[in-house]
């Protein structure tokens, strides 16, 4: 059995905006990289690419 593949992603982000950010993922019990992950999978199902998503 493989493991998935998982790659270490690094943006720039304002400051106060990933303070904002990260309180909101806490308020909902979600951690930042599980938010992330919703949100990129979601732009990626919306922007027509969800067939070089597996």
């Amino acid at each position: 059995m493989t493991e998935p593949k998982t790659k270490i992603f690094t943006a720039k982000v304002d400051e106060d905006l990933l303070k904002a950010f990260k309180y909101a993922c806490q308020n909902q019990d979600i951690t930042a990289s599980q938010a992330v992950r919703a949100f990129m999978r979601e732009y990626v199902r919306k922007n027509g690419q969800a067939k070089l998503f597996k």
